[in-house]
């Protein structure tokens, strides 16, 4: 099974953990070759790694193939048993990975696993500021057709975020 490696961290290397929302997302509409162009590897705790892999779902199948996606077991249970008081198994085991390897940075979309993340000191990037990044570096002309297209694949946002974030792009 692809991504099943554990890992281990290389000194000086860029480290992001993803929970499953922003995965989901990209695979969705095919441009999870934005998370590999902009991160190169992805570490993800076991829970994420079944909820998007899950058979029939959207995208599955492309993320089973993105070897840049690695998956590691959590350790601190406790720690995601405490944590799962206030968010889904998935979001916890993300956010304790991310602990435990001090991550660079944090991939989800839930308000409160954001806010419970950077409560803990974590820095965190939603789909947004993936495609927003993706844009300032290039990989992308704009934004509001990716954008477009995940909303058109089941991706929610308000029209007051939506709106924002493309006046802050320069494309409103």
């Amino acid at each position: 099974m692809q991504g099943r490696q554990e890992s281990s961290r290389v000194e000086g290397e860029f480290l992001v953990i993803s929970n499953s929302s922003v995965i989901i997302a990209l695979a969705r509409i095919c441009r999870l070759d934005l998370l590999e162009k902009l991160f190169g590897k992805i570490l993800v705790p076991e829970t994420v790694w079944k909820e998007i892999t899950v058979e029939g779902r959207l995208g599955s199948e492309k993320i089973m193939r993105a070897s840049f996606i690695r998956v590691e077991k959590v350790r601190n249970v406790r720690l995601v048993a405490l944590l799962e008081e206030f968010v889904d198994t998935g979001e916890a085991e993300a956010i304790v990975l991310a602990l435990g390897h001090n991550a660079d940075l944090l991939l989800v979309d839930d308000r409160d696993a954001r806010n419970l993340a950077k409560k803990l000191g974590l820095q965190v990037m939603g789909t947004l500021g993936v495609v927003a990044l993706a844009k300032y570096r290039g990989l992308i002309p704009k934004a509001k057709p990716i954008i477009d297209q995940l909303i058109e694949s089941g991706f929610w946002i308000s029209r007051r975020i939506l709106e924002v974030f493309l006046r802050e792009l320069g494309e409103h």
